[in-house]
């Protein structure tokens, strides 16, 4: 019996001695964004296709266009050699939907599933629609949801990005299939949302090299 507590007594220790090495990094989004998608108006369209860099991150579709949020974020406060051992992509939901012209409305109680995917285009205002790459992280806002952090599980991205793949940011939409023109998602505040406390986060647990 004394053998099997001084087993369980070591394996406890050990635990605590490798969570005692990990460290945390929380970074903001050094750029963010909505983008819109399927927005074909030929000649004008820089004035009814616009992006829209304002104080919220749409997802979802409006009138003639789809909403993403592109965010991306710098990994400077990670070590060099560090390794990535969790990462975690959070926004705040606070019950606003996207509209139509820039404007917000409260949601309908439906519920969304939301993609993170990587995004490919170094430069997002090169070209009218960014390239992105297939679903690294997925979360769920259920019906009539209340206000709450969503969070995304990205942490094999962010490894690649500080393996030294090349960090173009973070594409969120909803989910394939569900996309429409009239099928609304959250908004959610951006990076120059007025209350900092509710502003994006990328958290990164990460054990020193």
């Amino acid at each position: 019996m004394k053998l099997v507590l001084a087993f369980v007594l070591a394996l406890a220790l050990s635990g605590a001695a490798q969570a005692a090495e990990l460290r945390v990094a929380t970074a903001s989004p050094t750029e963010d964004m909505s983008l819109p998608f399927w927005c074909d108006w030929g000649y004008d369209w820089d004035e009814r296709c616009y992006r829209d860099d304002s104080e919220r991150l749409g997802v979802g579709g409006v009138d003639d266009k789809v909403w993403r949020a592109a965010l991306r974020f710098s990994l400077a406060s990670v070590p060099q050699g560090a390794a990535v051992v969790t990462a975690e992509l959070s926004l705040w939901f606070d019950g606003t939907c996207v509209a139509p012209r820039r404007r917000t409305r409260p949601c309908e109680g439906r519920g969304y599933e939301l993609e993170a995917r990587p995004i490919y285009t170094p430069r997002w205002l090169a070209e009218r629609e960014v390239e992105f790459g297939p679903v690294t992280a997925a979360a769920s806002l259920a019906p009539s949801a209340s206000p709450g952090w969503v969070t995304w599980d990205v942490t094999d991205l962010v490894a690649e990005w500080q393996g030294g793949q090349a960090n173009n940011g973070l594409l969120l939409k909803l989910a394939e299939g569900t996309e429409d023109f009239d099928v609304g998602g959250p908004a959610f505040p951006s990076s120059s949302y007025a209350d900092a406390a509710l502003r994006p986060r990328l958290t990164v647990w990460y054990a020193p090299a």
